[in-house]
């Protein structure tokens, strides 16, 4: 035990030691004997420090692209929003927390593949007919197996 015990404390005074040679980004060392007589000094050291994440986190977290977006009502009275100009739209100030979902662009009507339900149905019946009721007699057969269990169960423990 005494060993372990020496053993981290050596590793503890070398780990607080070399932060007073260890240099830090700035070419600085990380510590100096002044910073324990000055606490002045460490307050504005960790002011400094939140001041430039705070900045450097607004900065990333601004965000000008933000597109113009266009309000306008139809004849019927709905409203609708766009990022173009109708002919009797205006800008709209968008509230700053709101989220701005792009709209998935509409299909046109070459690239709209009419399916007939009917014609599915009847190559779904001609194909997998056989599978599907195979399928449903299987999961029956599974139902009655688990009723069947659990009334033995019910019947052990009376």
């Amino acid at each position: 035990m005494k060993p372990f015990v020496y053993l981290i404390t050596c590793i503890l005074i070398l780990s607080i030691g070399s932060l007073f040679v260890l240099k830090s980004p700035t070419g600085k060392p990380w510590l100096k004997v002044s910073d324990f007589f000055n606490p002045q000094a460490i307050t504005k050291q960790a002011n400094d420090f939140k001041t430039t994440v705070i900045n450097k986190t607004k900065a990333v977290m601004k965000n000008d692209s933000d597109p113009t977006i266009y309000k306008w009502q139809d004849e019927q009275g709905v409203w609708h929003y766009s990022d173009s100009q109708q002919a009797n739209g205006k800008e709209w100030v968008k509230p700053n927390n709101l989220t701005v979902i792009p709209a998935i662009k509409p299909l046109n009507k070459e690239e709209v593949v009419e399916k007939s339900p009917d014609k599915e149905l009847t190559q779904m019946n001609s194909t997998n007919g056989n599978k599907i009721t195979q399928l449903i007699n299987d999961t029956q057969n599974i139902q009655q197996i688990m009723n069947d269990r659990t009334k033995q169960i019910d019947e052990q423990l009376k």
